[in-house]
C-alpha cells in the first residue's frame, strides 16, 4: 500500500518542471518548515525501527510523480495511484516534508496510528507491470527503459 505523508502545495519554484517544461529556474523555492521535516523523518525511522516499510522516497525532485516512477523502475513493480489534486500539474509539485511510504497491508494499521497528525493520504498500490499516476499511464518497460538509458544515450550522442 502507497501513503503520501506531509503536505502538499502547489510549489513549482526552481522545480525540476519549470527546468524541464520552461527552461527556466525561477521562482521562490518552497518553503522548509523543519519541524515538519523533522517529525516526518523521525516517522520513517520509527516505523522502519519496528519492521512497518517496506519502502520509503522524498518527494523533493519531480514531485510525487518522479518519486513513485523512480520506486517502480528501480523495485521492477508497478504502481497503481491517485492523487488529490487541484490542478493536474500539481503532481510534480516539489513541497518539502512529504514522502511517498510503501508499507505490507498487514501493517497498514500499525504503520497509520504512528502518522498521527501529519497530513497522510493512501493513495495506491504496489503491483503489476503498468505505472499509473492520477491520468498518467506508462507500462513499466518503457519507463525503465527510459529510466536506466536516457543519460547513456545523451552522453553517447544517440539522442
Amino acid at each position: 500500500v502507497l501513503y503520501l505523508v506531509g503536505e502538499s502545495r502547489s510549489e513549482f519554484g526552481g522545480s525540476l518542471y519549470m527546468k524541464e517544461l520552461y527552461n527556466v529556474v525561477a521562482g521562490t523555492i518552497p518553503a522548509i518548515d523543519y519541524n515538519a521535516e523533522r517529525g516526518l523523518w523521525n516517522l520513517v525511522i520509527e516505523a522502519n525501527k519496528k519492521g512497518l516499510l517496506s519502502a520509503a522516497k522524498d518527494c523533493s525532485s519531480g514531485g510525487a510523480a518522479i518519486a513513485l516512477a523512480k520506486m517502480a523502475c528501480v523495485s521492477d513493480k508497478g504502481v497503481s495511484a491517485t492523487l488529490s489534486v487541484t490542478d493536474s500539474r500539481d503532481i510534480f509539485a516539489e513541497s518539502m516534508s512529504r514522502a511517498i511510504i510503501e508499507v505490507a497491508p498487514e501493517n497498514c494499521a500499525a504503520f497509520e496510528a504512528m502518522v498521527g497528525s501529519m497530513a497522510c493520504e493512501k493513495i495506491g498500490v504496489v503491483g503489476g507491470d503498468t505505472f499509473t499516476l492520477n491520468d498518467v499511464t506508462m507500462r513499466l518497460p518503457e519507463m525503465q527503459n527510459i529510466y536506466y538509458n536516457t543519460f547513456k544515450k545523451v552522453i553517447e550522442g544517440d539522442l
